[in-house]
């Protein structure tokens, strides 16, 4: 089965209602629920990362693994600032399958190799190569006693005609929690592979040898496609040409400030625009956790430079109604003032 779409609702659309007409069943140690069995989902524009509807649109979230991610870190601390119910329950301090360490190489439980730094290279000097690849899953993570292993096997970067492609291979994928993030997170790792070697982003492959949805997510997948908002030109702005690795990393020293509450305000923030507003969505998460109350929330927002977010956050699209004839149509965005994230 192929899944493709220009944006992401277009593909959760198509996505939800397959796997709820799915007949192939099982019966996991999270749950029951029904799945397809390896297809494929190509996003056309990996910038239309995001969800523009209110039951699935979630930046701040995926926005704060993305930092996870890039940190390097596996501290349940950080991720739950963001995901305050973050797996595994019950848990606290560093998991040993965290995603950070294994891409950024921080030495955290022996993982010393910096992945992402490997692919710019390997691509760099070779630009055909098929050998920049993140490896993700490692043999030690299926050895018995293991809880958890990470639903991630690789990643690997391909390089077309001066494009930046990412085909992500999973061994098993949550359609309702999982997929959305991933997306999120590995398309903007694409974006800033492409702009350290100064060519485009090109489509994003993803392939799940289990892609389910649990029995307690069929109501929420319901509601999502009862939302009659589908909007095309939904994408995030454009990360700025040239390398952006500095302009990672300061955003990162930036974000670790910000959840830390060193960082307040918006003047305490310098970076270039493309980073900067993805601070003020990262404040904007801090001033809520830490209930700094409306108005220095909106005070703060206020100098968000991008409609985009703008949007996202002020002028939430309303759920509609199912029509019975037309059926899930919205010619126009009906814009709402839910500050959702």
């Amino acid at each position: 089965m192929i899944i493709e779409g220009r944006y992401l609702d277009e593909i959760l659309r198509k996505l939800y209602t397959e796997l709820l007409n799915s007949t192939d069943t099982f019966d996991a140690g999270k749950g029951k629920g029904q799945d397809l069995l390896g297809p494929k989902i190509v996003l056309k524009d990996p910038r239309a990362r995001i969800s523009a509807t209110d039951t699935r649109g979630r930046l701040i979230s995926a926005l704060g693994e993305f930092c996870w991610y890039m940190s390097g870190s596996a501290d349940l601390d950080f991720i739950r600032f963001y995901i305050p119910n973050y797996p595994p329950e019950g848990i606290v301090g560093a998991i040993e399958d965290a995603y950070g360490p294994r891409f950024m190489g921080t030495g955290e439980f022996g993982r010393s190799f910096q992945q992402i730094d490997r692919v710019i290279d390997r691509l760099k000097r070779k630009p055909d190569t098929r050998r920049a690849v993140i490896s993700v899953l490692e043999s030690s993570d299926l050895e018995p006693g293991r809880a958890e292993a990470p639903c991630t096997t690789a990643l690997q970067f391909i390089r077309r005609r001066e494009h930046l492609h990412l085909v992500a291979m999973m061994r098993s994928n949550d359609a309702y929690w999982g997929f959305p993030h991933d997306v999120f997170c590995f398309t903007m790792m694409q974006e800033v592979v492409a702009r350290a070697l100064g060519i485009k982003i090109g489509e994003y492959h993803h392939f799940a040898t289990s892609l389910h949805l649990y029995e307690q997510h069929v109501s929420g997948a319901c509601d999502y496609l009862d939302e009659g908002f589908q909007n095309p030109t939904f994408a995030m702005p454009k990360m700025p040409s040239g390398c952006q690795l500095e302009n990672l990393s300061a955003f990162l020293n930036i974000e670790k400030k910000i959840r830390e509450g060193v960082i307040t305000n918006a003047s305490q923030i310098t970076l270039p625009e493309y980073w900067f507003d993805l601070s003020l969505v990262i404040l904007r998460c801090a001033d809520i956790r830490f209930k700094r109350g409306t108005r220095i929330l909106e005070e703060n927002f206020s100098n968000i430079k991008s409609r985009f977010y703008r949007n996202f956050f002020v002028k939430r699209p309303m759920v509609l109604k199912k029509s019975p004839e037309n059926g899930l149509i919205q010619d126009e965005l009906d814009l709402g003032d839910l500050n959702a994230g």
